[in-house]
């Protein structure tokens, strides 16, 4: 899905939340969740699913139509470095866009 596209989703209302998937050292992926559960992969441009960097994606994200969304972070920062991981998974944050 190119950002256009979700911002036609968002409009229509078809679009239940957005979220922001951090990836270590190498960018962000986004996916937009549609109401029914399906999810779909936002991509920065064409054949690129990764974002580079936070700033430009939530600005990018805001034109689009996008008010909040959910930031998700897989790899603690303990876990990166060694120490023993979470037993319940990190259930995110919600950021807003204004």
């Amino acid at each position: 899905m190119r950002p256009w596209q979700l911002r036609v989703a968002l409009l229509c209302g078809r679009v239940r939340h957005v979220e922001v998937l951090a990836l270590r050292c190498c960018g962000y992926s986004v996916q937009a969740i549609a109401v029914d559960g399906r999810r779909t992969t936002v991509e920065c441009a064409r054949g690129r699913a990764l974002w580079p960097g936070l700033a430009m994606l939530k600005a990018r994200l805001r034109r689009c139509g996008v008010r909040q969304l959910l930031l998700l972070q897989p790899e603690s920062h303990d876990e990166i470095i060694g120490r023993p991981g979470l037993r319940e998974p990190d259930p995110g944050v919600w950021l807003r866009l204004s």
